[in-house]
């Protein structure tokens, strides 16, 4: 009793008795049993967090912290089961809805459309970087549209008019919802399309395409003044091989990226102007939904902010 008192209600135990129980503590290198003391004082709420890749990646593991540190800010508990694919099995589904959470979060690495497990749905279920058509289930996705029109206008505000653009494949839902983006900018600035070179990376990128996209391009006359990349792993590759031509960025040609990767953006000179994903937001407002218990079961598109450096 007196240790529980030390521990929770140090006020009420005299200093000395507090100091000596404190260098047990210390000696014993003694930590509190959260399963007893939930027996206790009663179960402190859960948010499961089903993550579809999302550990075992550096890209969008800001999903999984952000929910962690709201979870603990109000009082909750968040806890992580990973899958490899987006069609857990059995198993899995059982491991996340044995702790009884108050909700679930569905995270994935990059923007998909996925199918939610009937199980899962009656448990209350929120969706992080994805979406799905079955209804009635909240999504919180990066609004690619719009961080790409962002970009694009920005670099054409320097006065690039002839841009290379090199997409995502085209089975990526991001793939489409970025090229809408880039095209509401170019036609803003009336960019003809005869100024404009489109490449499409294959269903598997092999990034290194790039490299025949990009000689393609620069032996059109006039030459490309831009480099509108599909994401910053395409940019890291054209970088190499535009300063292997002696083309100076961004003098000789502006360079656009996105994602503002983990791992990857930090690594240019010059340093990458990109559009970050907003996964910390997205865990953020994913969290809170369960918390505050939210009604608005849509999607929900969270922007994507520049971020300018020295490319353009």
């Amino acid at each position: 009793m007196t240790v529980s008192r030390v521990l929770n209600t140090p006020e009420l135990v005299a200093e000395p008795t507090r100091e000596k129980v404190l260098k047990a503590i210390q000696d014993l290198d003694y930590v509190v049993n959260e399963l007893a003391r939930q027996i206790g004082t009663g179960r402190r709420p859960y948010i499961g967090i089903l993550s579809l890749g999302v550990a075992t990646t550096p890209f969008a593991v800001d999903i999984l912290s952000a929910v962690e540190q709201v979870t603990r800010e109000h009082g909750w508990r968040a806890y992580i089961v990973n899958s490899v694919n987006h069609d857990p099995p059995p198993g899995v589904l059982d491991h996340i809805l044995a702790l009884r959470p108050e909700g679930i979060i569905i995270a994935t690495v990059g923007h998909y459309i996925i199918n939610v497990h009937e199980r899962l749905i009656r448990s209350g279920v929120v969706l992080a970087s994805c979406q799905t058509a079955q209804k009635g289930i909240a999504c919180y996705v990066p609004d690619e549209e719009q961080g790409e029109y962002d970009g694009v206008r920005r670099l054409l505000e320097k006065g690039y008019r002839r841009p290379i653009c090199i997409h995502l494949p085209e089975n990526l839902v991001a793939m489409s919802l970025r090229r809408e983006g880039m095209q509401r900018a170019f036609q803003q600035f009336n960019i003809p399309e005869k100024s404009q070179r489109h490449f499409i990376l294959h269903d598997e990128p092999d990034y290194l395409e790039c490299v025949g996209f990009l000689n393609q391009a620069l032996a059109k006359r006039p030459r490309p003044d831009c480099l509108v990349c599909g994401n910053d792993r395409v940019a890291f590759v054209a970088y190499q091989y535009l300063l292997s031509r002696g083309l100076r960025i961004p003098n000789d040609i502006g360079v656009l990226g996105f994602d503002n990767m983990v791992g990857v953006s930090d690594l240019f000179l010059p340093p990458l102007s990109t559009v970050r994903l907003p996964y910390e937001e997205i865990g953020r407002a994913a969290a809170l939904h369960i918390i505050q218990k939210r009604k608005a079961a849509r999607l929900h598109r969270i922007p994507c902010p520049f971020i300018g450096r020295a490319s353009f």
